[in-house]
This record gives C-alpha cells, structure tokens and sequence, in this order.
C-alpha cells in the first residue's frame, strides 16, 4: 500500500511539473510572438456597423475569403473575448491583411478596416505583425 501511494505520488508530481512546463512554455511563446509585432496592424473601423463586421467575419471565415482558421475568435478560443462583433472582426481582418503582404489595399474591406500603428493584442490574444 505504501508502494502504491510513493508511485501515485510521484506520478501526480510528473504530471503537475509536466503541466507546468506546458503552461510556460505556451505563455512564453505568446509573449515572444507578442514582442515581435512590431508594425501595422489592420483592425475593424470605429464607423463599421455591426452588419458589416459581421459580413466581414462570414467572409474572412469562408472558404471564399481564403482565411479558414476561425477558431480563435470561436468560443473557448484565445481571441473570443472580449465577445463582440468588432474584436473579432479585427482579428480575422489582421490575419487576413498579415498574410497577403499588409498593403492598405488588403485592409479597407470596403470600408470597414483601418489600419493602426498601436499593437491590439491582449491577453493571450495575440495580433501578429510581420
């Protein structure tokens, strides 16, 4: 019985350390990629009605709009709170703006994007910049 407990116990032990290690090394990499935006971000206009950043996300989050990878702003993602139209927006916007070259063309979405010199990341969500 005193066997089984010693191993028990150094097995929730590796596992908490190894959970840990985890935990950090997430964090880490979040906080480096944080520190390498440096830039121009595209992010959702202050004049977009919510019909149009919603439009917005339907497209980007298409296959059509060619950016597929909505999960972050999908509940339990990264980026999903703040929960509101335009904080999504802006995420898939400057994903979308990021990887076809960041000129300020890719980013007026008609209207409804803009382009900033100040970082949005928050958190753990993290805006990239290249």
């Amino acid at each position: 019985m005193v066997a089984e407990t010693r191993t028990m116990s150094r097995s929730l032990t590796f596992f908490f350390f190894l959970l840990l290690s985890v935990s950090v090394t997430a964090t880490l990499r979040n906080l480096s990629r944080a520190a390498e935006n440096k830039g121009v971000w595209c992010v959702a206009s202050e004049k977009a009605t919510d019909e149009q950043l919603q439009s917005d996300i339907d497209w980007l989050c298409s296959d059509e709009g060619g950016f597929r990878d909505c999960t972050p702003i999908s509940p339990g993602g990264v980026c999903y709170e703040p929960n509101t139209l335009r904080d999504h927006a802006s995420y898939v916007m400057n994903s979308y703006y990021q990887e076809l070259g960041r000129t300020k063309a890719q980013c007026t979405f008609s209207g409804t994007g803009t382009t900033v010199h100040t970082d949005p990341s928050h958190g753990a969500c993290v805006y990239v910049s290249y």
